[in-house]
């Protein structure tokens, strides 16, 4: 006597061909299941640390000193708290000599001088 179910009734081909498709299949559902990963490109929308490397490398090599000024005071309050606390001088007394200095102030934040040399400038209008 021979084995039990030793002939399914298949050929080797159409067998070859079932377990193809259930591998697709199962890959496809497996794709299905996966989170939506954008792809790396170079967008503004998508944050540097997912460029390409060679592009980010480009980015942080071609940056400008008024780019870092940009990031470290995006607006006014935190570039004047900058120049306050490198001051050393009393906050009130900070702020009476700033009510008239407002402008020169104002001018040299726009025109993004560091909180060092702004504090240089200051010395000689008579801020200590």
């Amino acid at each position: 006597m021979g084995k039990k179910s030793a002939h399914t009734g298949m050929s080797p081909k159409d067998r070859s061909i079932n377990m193809m498709d259930k591998f697709i299949t199962k890959n496809q559902n497996k794709e299905k299941n996966q989170p939506f990963r954008s792809s790396i490109r170079k967008d503004p929308n998508i944050p540097i640390h997912l460029w390409p490397l060679k592009d980010q490398i480009e980015y942080w090599e071609t940056r400008t000193d008024a780019d870092r000024f940009d990031d470290k005071y995006p607006v006014y309050s935190f570039w004047i708290t900058a120049v306050e606390k490198l001051s050393n001088v009393h906050p009130t007394f900070f702020v009476d000599k700033l009510a008239k200095l407002k402008e020169l102030v104002q001018q040299m934040y726009d025109s993004k001088v560091t909180p060092k040399a702004a504090i240089d400038v200051l010395k000689k209008h008579g801020m200590y």
